[in-house]
């Protein structure tokens, strides 16, 4: 085997019969797809790969777009090459007529699917661009000479220059409200194929040339010759990767291998032993939302962003740590060892083949870059900075992934301020209620080193009863590592804390907006929203992703929404909010009522929505609280019932929160709590029919949020009354709605296990 014929194929054979047949062949083109078709161990009894309708596709689909270089233009000959192969094959006797049709049929359903691929700038590598420009150019390719000629004549070109020559930015979305590092993204979708691409083609030699060591098939001749036997394992991997890098030059441009990996490396980034941090954290964060979500995208509240593309850029400029990593590109030996490996990572340094650093292509980013490419590079700069500190002694994680998840539950609060103490037990993996809502302890000092709260202070915040001061002690690791890691990434200006707040910041909601974007592809701007696009929305769409925010997210989006639509919004939010949907929805819709300053509907809208079967109580509780006395006989009784039941339900949640922050740790909560035996009594005295007529009505009403009512009132002393509770408890565990699956997962923590408090 040599650089002259690198697989031992009959490829002048193969173009003289196409030739003889007047359909000439590309020969670049067959050689490609003989060569891959025979490393995809397609069998060889004519002398040459047999087709088949899997090889076919992965040749297609897979091989080509991830190893040859081609215009547009050239792409059809790779097509007639695989049918003027498949047509040899049936002549050859290993195909008969039928198969042969099928066949050919199926590699034209694939073209297209081809030309898409090998078009896309998601399926590029560096040799593939880098080919594709040097044809572009009219460059020789097969002249090493005079590809090195070129790549020195585009490494002088200016920063954008080169960059608008690359075209990673052109292809990017022109959405205003889709991803800004686009470009950036698939820029590093190109450096990881191209890290993975060299090292396949290498195992694949191997994989042929040990089966024809070990096992040859009868009739087919050697295609690896002089492959290393009972040689050192580097040695050997030295072999393949080298006859891998010519079979690579032969697909894309002449000594390309060698100069994008030696003098050119900076023209080929991402070339290192590990995906390209902002890959990872791309990846990281959608597979975080999936594994929360599931398929079911329901939008997250929108949080406050940057107010325009310059202010972002702005705000990345004056972040401490890029600035920290342009002085060390600037100044490599004067850079401490924790801020090389910092810049090594995320590009502001590249190791030279001497071992010398020098500034690397994030710092030219960063010194000529727009806002999308400062974007790109501040995700890839916060993947190199969670990797680090994943790591590190003072910030590592307790399990994979833990930092991440971290920056996930704060992306999920609409840049709203958490507390340190409530992050930190849910990282450490505390049984913290999830409908709990707190604001972060005040008593903690707001600068200096961050203190837990007092135990009885910690137990507010958690919604966790009789907290004690062990638990306290037990918590104190996991939130110094927290407030350790977020002041950490306060230097990238993505979080902010003071005290026990903790947030992220405008820009940090951006860049993490703009990670999930380019993860989740496809529709995912609308489940990521900005500010405009969520007032953008009807009101339906509105009530269907804010029943499941956090309350404190919810207040601020609805009273924004209804202030863009002035006095039109009411009629058709009110209508959202009662429209009839399964389980525990119209429960969550109704508690929306609560997010916006009831004092604010005008009256019009109130009488108008007495008539309403599910928010008629609501409007004339709500009309009587303004001394009017609407008339009775306009309010149906089924709203009177669901406005009764939203009130004891608000009771008996109260009563076991209560119950659970005051009682001791192993006392059970009481069957039926005093506060709801009372409230549900006085509701009653005024029921027409009684008790057992109201929980009838309260059951009909919504028989999902009832029947927790319901299930206590089974103990009501009243016999009449529990029994019609306990048909109402049956009936509802019997109906396969007694658990709700929510439209959460919790997030999937490894490693260590789940603390009980």
């Amino acid at each position: 085997m040599n650089t002259a014929t690198p697989l031992l194929l009959d490829l002048d054979s193969f173009l003289a019969r196409a030739e003889e047949r007047g359909a000439p062949l590309d020969a670049r083109a067959a050689e490609a797809v003989l060569g891959l078709l025979a490393l995809g161990e397609a069998r060889r009894r004519t002398g040459l790969p047999e087709p088949t309708e899997e090889l076919a596709e992965e040749l297609l689909h897979i091989l080509l777009p991830l190893y040859v270089s081609a215009t547009e233009e050239e792409l059809p000959g790779f097509v007639a090459a695989l049918v003027a192969l498949v047509d040899h094959t049936h002549e050859a006797g290993r195909l008969n007529a039928k198969r042969q049709a099928k066949l050919v049929t199926r590699v034209h359903e694939l073209a297209e699917g081809f030309t898409q691929a090998m078009t896309s700038p998601r399926r590029l590598t560096w040799p593939r661009l880098y080919g594709n420009l040097l044809r572009a150019a009219g460059v020789d390719a097969t002249d090493p000479r005079a590809v090195r000629d070129w790549l020195e004549a585009f490494a002088a070109r200016p920063h954008a220059g080169r960059n608008a020559t690359l075209g990673f930015a052109s292809s990017a979305s022109s959405s205003p409200n889709g991803p800004l590092a686009e470009a950036a993204y698939a820029e590093a979708l190109c450096a990881e194929r191209s890290r993975q691409a060299r090292p396949l083609l290498a195992a694949r030699l191997e994989a042929v040339a040990l089966a024809e060591q070990v096992r040859p098939r009868p009739g087919e001749g050697l295609l690896v010759a002089d492959a290393p036997v009972g040689k050192p394992d580097d040695e050997r991997d030295d072999w393949y990767g080298a006859q891998a890098a010519v079979l690579t030059d032969r697909w894309t441009a002449a000594g390309l291998d060698a100069l994008l990996r030696g003098p050119f490396a900076h023209l080929a980034p991402g070339g290192g032993s590990a995906p390209t941090p902002l890959l990872a954290l791309v990846e990281a964060m959608a597979g975080q939302h999936l594994e929360m979500y599931g398929d079911a995208f329901a939008p997250l509240p929108p949080a406050p962003l940057p107010a325009s593309l310059e202010e972002q850029a702005a705000l990345l400029r004056s972040a401490p740590l890029p600035q920290l990593l342009a002085r060390a590109a600037a100044d490599p030996r004067g850079a401490d060892e924790r801020t090389c490996e910092l810049a090594l990572a995320s590009g502001f340094l590249v190791r030279e083949q001497s071992g010398a650093l020098s500034a690397g292509p994030s710092a030219e980013a960063w010194r000529e870059g727009g806002p999308a490419e400062l974007t790109g590079l501040a995700l890839n700069l916060l993947g190199a900075l969670l990797a680090q500190s994943a790591e590190e002694e003072e910030t590592a994680e307790e399990y994979d992934g833990e930092h991440l998840i971290t920056l996930y539950l704060l992306c999920e609060q609409a840049g709203m301020a958490q507390s340190v103490a409530r992050m930190a037990a849910l990282n450490d993996m505390w049984s913290v209620p999830p409908g709990h809502e707190s604001d972060p302890d005040a008593s903690v000092p707001a600068t200096g080193d961050y203190e837990l709260p007092d135990p009885q202070a910690l137990s507010a915040v958690l919604g966790l009863p009789a907290l004690t001061a062990s638990d306290r002690t037990d918590l104190i690791p996991s939130a110094a590592r927290l407030v350790r890691l977020m002041d950490r990434l306060a230097a990238l200006s993505v979080t902010e804390r003071t005290g026990d707040a903790l947030s992220l910041t405008p820009l940090g909601s951006a860049l993490l907006r703009d990670a999930l974007l380019l993860g989740l592809g496809g529709e995912a701007a609308d489940v990521f929203p900005t500010r405009q696009q969520m007032l953008a929305w009807d009101a339906e769409r509105l009530v269907a992703a804010a029943q499941w925010w956090p309350k404190r997210a919810a207040r601020p989006a609805v009273g924004d929404w209804l202030a863009a639509q002035r006095t039109d919004g009411w009629t058709p939010l009110f209508a959202a909010i009662s429209a009839a949907c399964p389980e525990d929805e119209p429960a969550r819709r109704r508690a929306l009522l609560a997010t916006f300053d009831a004092t604010a509907v005008p009256d019009k809208a109130l009488y108008a929505l007495l008539a309403d079967p599910a928010l008629g109580g609501w409007a004339e509780h709500t009309l009587h609280a303004r001394g009017q006395a609407p008339d009775p006989s306009a309010v149906p009784l089924s709203a009177r019932a669901v406005y009764l039941l939203d009130a004891l339900e608000a009771v008996r949640s109260a009563a076991s929160l209560d119950h659970r922050m005051t009682a001791s740790p192993n006392e059970e909560e009481p069957e039926l709590f005093a506060e709801v035996h009372a409230a549900f009594d006085k509701a009653a005295a005024a029921w027409p029919g009684g008790a057992p007529a109201l929980l009838t009505a309260l059951t009909a009403a919504d028989p999902y949020t009832s029947a927790f009512l319901a299930e206590q009132l089974a103990h009501h002393p009243d016999r009449a009354t529990a029994e019609q509770a306990r048909r109402a408890w049956r009936a509802f565990q019997t109906s396969g709605t007694a658990r709700s699956p929510g439209r959460k997962k919790p997030a999937k923590r490894a490693g260590g296990k789940r603390k009980r408090r």
